[in-house]
């Protein structure tokens, strides 16, 4: 998959749900910004490490969820 593919398939999302896509895209945004924080700040426990590399996970899936992006045994190809 290319990232014009990606981007195509983001395009088309937002026009159909431009909010939802906003929000998925915000989301993913937050959870990756505390996840580099978790990773890198020496006072964070590994359950707060593992935690926050779980919700980026989640909001990288809600956002492909409404992604039409084409698929390979069930998996974006």
């Amino acid at each position: 998959m290319t990232a014009e593919t990606v981007l195509d398939a983001l395009a088309e999302a937002f026009a159909d749900e431009p909010a939802t896509v906003e929000h998925l895209l915000l989301d993913l945004a937050a959870a990756r910004s505390h996840a580099d924080h978790m990773r890198h700040s020496p006072a964070a426990t590994d359950y707060g490490r593992e935690s926050a590399a779980a919700g980026l996970d989640r909001a990288r899936e809600d956002l492909l969820d409404v992604l039409d992006l084409p698929t390979l045994n069930g998996a974006p190809a």
